[in-house]
């Protein structure tokens, strides 16, 4: 079953500029419904990647979406980002992936391996 998400978090997965009117949490939660697993903010920038070819698939125009390079300020990128809401539209369902098709990772794991000289308390080591 397919859910609806706004064009800018779509464009923050495609584009890797932060444009989602939820800040990361809206870019959580569609990684979050594509892949269907809960994700720690250390794993996303990973689960963006794996996802990205997949909403291209299903969004081919999102290819297309790019921020001119001539977009120097945040009040241009508003301004680019009104345009696009009219070009584009506002609203887009997205279907999420296969079942399989995506394989997370364990968090504490994918941390360490991130940085191994990290000192990680695991939650069942604290008083």
């Amino acid at each position: 079953m397919s859910r609806r998400f706004h064009l800018g978090d779509l464009l923050s997965v495609t584009t890797g500029k932060l444009l989602s009117s939820n800040g990361y949490a809206g870019v959580q939660a569609l990684v979050e419904y594509v892949t269907g697993q809960a994700h720690l903010t250390h794993q996303l920038s990973r689960a963006v990647e794996e996802i990205r070819p997949f909403l291209l698939q299903q969004h081919p125009w999102l290819a297309d979406a790019n921020i001119p390079r001539d977009v120097g300020d945040r009040f241009d990128l508003l301004c680019w980002f009104a345009w696009a809401k009219e070009e584009w539209g506002e609203w887009h369902q997205v279907e999420p992936m296969p079942f399989g098709q995506y394989v997370g990772r364990e968090p504490i794991a994918e941390l360490q391996e991130m940085n191994p000289n990290a000192e990680i308390i695991r939650p069942d080591e604290l008083p």
